[in-house]
């Protein structure tokens, strides 16, 4: 790189700099601020070519009014200009009075001189080309080329009256071939430029055609400066209705207080920011006379800090249809979770209900079989209390499990957890079910480890877990069969399990298990009284426990169900148990046979 083109840079950025401290604030959008900032370049450097076209046609220089022309071309026609232009939103009109002051100052100047000037006919038929510099648009040169016209028409209207003498001293030479090269390097460098600005434009289309939503640029004010051709078939106004105004104003209320901390955190500069927020959009009325609706969509604005601004980019993408979807699926869960809420109500409610008679009916048949009132004198007497007795029982049983199933599911069950020995829980289970068992000619045992000592649980959740498990275990083993309780300890977790050399159930039914009112149908658990709460009821226990439960089965071979709890108790995260289902079931099983197969039915 020569070492004069570091200072020649240099000069040329201050002074690129030093134009564009003249446009005004007001003034919206980066091509729009260029082309004010070209203009008032050009309005520097008007007076220069006039105070040049001016030594090359006078010779009288000595006289006052020359010098006060020249210092009035030069100091006051640029600030008056400038000054203008920094305080209008609109430069057209500025632009056009300048232009016709400049072609008035060059007739002037043609008009006042002793002869006609080569530099001044130079300087006339660039007028459009000037124009073209500062405005690059086929518009500007219909207005400059008449002005153009008319200039040359002076010239040589000057030209014809003064004999056709045309002055060439050398200063004059000198300074047309030195305006004509510089009309040459800035014609190229426009074109080069305008070039590069096509091929990017295209880009920036194509990646704007490609993206979803609006792309705009926003100021560090919150002003719209760029809007891409999306705009119009969002919002039903066209970009330049747009460009220029606040996005705030087109913000519901009642999101503004979002939007401002979105425009906050990238001015603070944030990399990356995202917000959701209902633009007004218009939308055309029905036919041609009714008036256009207006009607606010919800919009996700994306935004990141512009590379080749001081203002930002924002990406807003329509999310009308994700979020009238989001509020569908929230009104679909609130409408389920009502649903739940009012089934156990009702369940809890009825069954408080039914306790109350239950508890009587089961008393007053206890004390009939007692014979404290007086002895039966029939036999059918006491066979029909009898029946009465345990109808009363098991339905007294069966509305227990439905509170226990309504409380869970409501997370209103409540855990106190204390320390006990497992052994001891497990002993009673054992001595609790070894009558039904010994009806059913089936082997009841257990083979808990000696290591396990003290856990923190709540005992009666847990002994009620054992009753429910060994009960079905009992239930669904045919005779001569063997139901076993294994415990142990794994990684600070108790490990327990019952398994069972019973029926099994299939792979199928897996799911469905544990499912409060949830039966497997066949042939054998017909025969057999159930509400299919049993397992939903271990399942809440054991969720409420912060535990797991994992069963498995294969049909005419057993059952397994295996239990995880935590040594040192509940957490309190994990007391809170999920609706219905709480743990997963896996359906995998990897024995081929044996005593102890792989799942559960429910009781």
């Amino acid at each position: 790189m020569p070492i004069h083109s570091v200072p020649l840079s240099k000069i040329a950025d201050a002074y690129r700099r030093h134009c564009k401290h003249w446009v005004s604030a007001s003034v919206a959008g980066i091509a729009e601020r260029d082309k004010d900032a070209r203009m008032a370049g050009a309005f520097l450097a008007m007076p220069v070519l006039l105070a040049v076209a001016l030594v090359t046609s006078h010779t009288l220089f000595s006289e006052a009014g020359g010098m006060l022309s020249l210092a009035i071309g030069v100091f006051a026609l640029p600030m008056i200009l400038c000054g203008a232009l920094s305080l209008a939103r609109s430069s057209k009109m500025i632009g056009l009075g300048a232009l016709a002051s400049y072609g008035m100052a060059i007739g002037l100047i043609s008009v006042t001189g002793p002869s006609a000037n080569l530099l001044l006919w130079i300087m006339g038929a660039a007028i459009p080309l000037e124009a073209w510099f500062v405005y690059r648009s086929q518009q500007s040169l219909a207005a400059s080329g008449t002005v153009a016209v008319g200039v040359l028409a002076v010239l040589l209207g000057v030209s014809i009256w003064m004999g056709g003498a045309v002055t060439m001293t050398a200063f004059s030479l000198l300074a047309s071939l030195g305006y004509g090269a510089s009309l040459l390097t800035r014609a190229a460098a426009t074109l080069i430029a305008r070039g590069r600005e096509a091929r990017r434009d295209d880009r920036v289309y194509d990646l704007e055609s490609a993206i979803e939503g609006v792309v705009m640029g926003i100021g560090r004010d919150g002003m719209i400066t760029t809007l891409s051709s999306k705009a119009q078939d969002h919002f039903g106004m066209a970009r330049s209705l747009l460009i220029g105004t606040a996005l705030l104003d087109r913000v519901h209320v009642s999101d503004r207080v979002h939007f401002l901390a979105f425009l906050s955190d990238l001015r603070s500069g944030v990399a990356g920011s995202v917000t959701e927020v209902k633009l007004r959009c218009v939308a055309p009325g029905d036919t041609p006379r009714s008036a256009h609706s207006v009607r606010f969509a919800n919009y996700r604005l994306s935004g990141a800090p512009h590379s080749q601004s001081d203002g930002f980019v924002v990406i807003a993408t329509d999310i009308s249809a994700a979020v009238a979807d989001r509020f569908a699926l929230e009104a679909a869960r609130t409408k389920v979770e009502t649903a739940e809420i009012t089934k156990g109500r009702f369940l809890a409610s009825v069954s408080h209900e039914l306790r109350t008679p239950l508890n009587s009916i089961i008393g007053f048949s206890d004390v009939l079989l007692q014979e404290i009132c007086g002895k039966l004198p029939d036999a059918r007497q006491r066979e029909y209390v009898e029946l009465v007795h345990q109808s009363g029982t098991h339905l007294l049983s069966v509305v227990n499990a439905i509170l226990d199933v309504s409380k869970i599911e409501a997370g209103t069950y409540p855990i106190i957890a204390e320390t006990f020995a497992f052994k001891e829980a497990v002993t009673m289970v054992h001595d609790m079910m070894a009558h039904q068992a010994s009806q059913k000619n089936v082997t009841l045992c257990d083979r808990v480890s000696a290591h396990i000592g003290s856990v923190v649980a709540d005992r009666r959740a847990i002994q009620q877990v054992l009753i429910n498990l060994v009960s079905n275990a009992v239930k669904f083993t045919e005779h001569g069969g063997i139901v076993t309780v294994d415990a142990g300890i794994h990684d600070e977790m108790l490990s327990f399990s019952v398994s069972d050399t019973g029926i099994g159930i299939a792979e199928a039914d897996l799911l469905t298990l544990g499912q409060p009112f949830r039966q497997v149908q066949n042939d054998y658990t017909r025969r057999h009284e159930g509400t299919g709460l049993g397992l939903a009821t271990v399942k809440g226990l054991i969720g409420l426990h912060g535990g797991r439960m994992d069963i498995r089965s294969r049909p005419g071979h057993g059952t397994v169900v295996n239990i995880l709890i935590p040594l040192a108790g509940p957490q309190t995260e994990l007391v809170q148990p999920e609706p219905v289902n709480i743990v997963e079931f896996r359906a995998d099983s990897d024995s081929e046979g044996g005593s102890h197969a792989e799942a559960r039915k429910s009781a």
